[in-house]
């Protein structure tokens, strides 16, 4: 009893230490967030200001209720109630939720504190002042607590703070650049800035789906086709020529050989796609191209004929990639037992057999999870192959312009972001409903070998 009496207290005065900064940061929004010059006289502008709104400068601003503030405060009057409701709230919950709105409540003042000056446009001397540091300050003190109460009570373990450097990359590298979704549903004006920038639904996707009324020549059939049907062949002849050159790779006895062709095989995976371009141009230019030397008087133009392009396009991916899939190939068969093989010849049964009815069963879990892996950027393309290699001809947009091509272009060279968006937006809804179809197919037929 005595036990749980000491358990309570403590409990209760952690508690209140957040309810005491609480209520200060509350308090603070009093506090002067900018200040302007009017009349050669220095004036304040409150968060209460920002909250209420307020007519500042001699009528030239007019201030209207902010709604980031309006989270903002929000957020840290959840606090102060979670504080207060200490006792019908686990201690784990109460400081989870302590740590989320403490978040929440920072990066909106953070925000704020960057962005008051622009709300006081048409003012003079605009300054930020110190009342949303302050409520910054007090709001990661809260954090701090909360995650220490976590601590202590063992939601939380040392390892789990080494990995916020991460969290923070991802959040910042890969989350917080998704809130750009919005420009394909925009149309931008620079003028304006994105934010401001109208609204105008799914104008940019009827940009992209339709080509004087007829979808099969619009730009969205052409990327999609391409796409799908290139990633389809390299995912389809990759597997099958790794297989090939990882069962040859572990066929050669002689350490020094197989190193050897190990080396050779993965070479061309480590030359960038710019060399490689230069590399096909020397074979296939149209006057100092060694095919066409060879034609004689018969050259071809390879270059403005499309008829050619795929054989080519799938002909240099596999090279490229033939190395790093053989070697992955090469590692699973390496980690077989060989006692099995051993059994195999035991019982008199050819290579040839071996390999059927050994090798490539075993093979199963490792060509299923690279070609979930695989499809999962079935609808992404090698930008290098596609761009470089051509040479960006126009001649040949019909059968090597893919989505991430068209991306570029239309961003690049058009400077029309708001299609490029509109494209980009596509490929990602379109390729993840794709990941979780396979995925899904693949978990009714073999469970153990779905990704999730």
């Amino acid at each position: 009893m005595k036990l749980q009496l000491e358990s309570t207290v403590k409990r209760k005065h952690r508690f209140n230490y957040i309810m005491i900064i609480a209520i200060l940061m509350l308090v603070s929004n009093v506090l002067p967030f900018a200040s302007y010059v009017y009349g050669n006289e220095k004036y304040t502008v409150t968060g209460i200001d920002l909250l209420t709104g307020k007519i500042i400068a001699g009528g030239k601003v007019v201030l209207t209720t902010d709604k980031v503030l309006c989270i903002a405060v929000a957020a840290n009057t959840l606090i102060l109630i979670t504080s207060i409701l200490y006792s019908k709230l686990k201690v784990k919950a109460g400081a989870g939720a302590l740590s989320i709105l403490s978040i929440i409540s920072v990066v909106l003042y953070v925000f704020m504190g960057s962005s008051v000056t622009k709300l006081l446009t048409g003012a003079k001397g605009v300054h930020a002042s110190y009342g949303s540091l302050i409520i910054v300050l007090l709001g990661m003190i809260i954090l701090i607590r909360s995650l220490y109460i976590l601590w202590k009570e063992k939601v939380l373990v040392t390892y789990d703070f080494m990995i916020i450097p991460g969290m923070l990359y991802f959040i910042i590298n890969n989350y917080i650049p998704m809130l750009g979704i919005s420009i394909a549903f925009k149309k931008i004006d620079y003028s304006l800035g994105i934010l401001k920038s109208p609204w105008v639904g799914f104008s940019n996707f009827k940009i992209l789906f339709a080509s004087n009324g007829n979808f099969f020549k619009s730009d969205a059939f052409i990327i999609t086709r391409n796409t799908l049907l290139y990633n389809t062949a390299f995912i389809v002849i990759g597997t099958v020529v790794g297989i090939i050159a990882g069962i040859f790779l572990a066929e050669v006895f002689s350490k020094t050989l197989q190193k050897f062709f190990q080396t050779a095989i993965l070479l061309p995976q480590l030359i960038s796609m710019v060399i490689v371009a230069y590399i096909v141009y020397g074979f296939i230019s149209n006057e100092a191209g060694m095919v066409n030397k060879m034609l004689g008087d018969n050259p071809i133009n390879f270059y403005s004929t499309e008829k050619y392009w795929p054989f080519i396009l799938i002909f240099v991916y596999i090279w490229k990639q033939l190395g790093y899939s053989a070697i992955i190939f090469l590692s699973s068969i390496v980690g077989i037992d060989q006692s099995i093989y051993e059994a195999a010849k035991v019982d008199g049964i050819t290579r040839w057999k071996q390999i059927r009815y050994i090798t490539l069963p075993l093979l199963k879990p490792t060509i299923i999870t690279l070609t979930l892996l695989q499809i999962g950027r079935i609808f992404y393309s090698d930008f290098g192959l596609f761009y470089q290699v051509p040479m960006d001809s126009g001649a040949l947009y019909n059968v090597t312009n893919t989505i991430d091509t068209y991306v570029y272009r239309s961003l690049m060279v058009s400077n029309n972001i708001s299609t490029a968006s509109a494209a980009s937006t596509y490929q990602a809804v379109v390729g993840f409903v794709i990941v979780l179809a396979v995925n899904l197919i693949v978990r009714r037929l073999d469970k153990e070998n779905a990704l999730f």
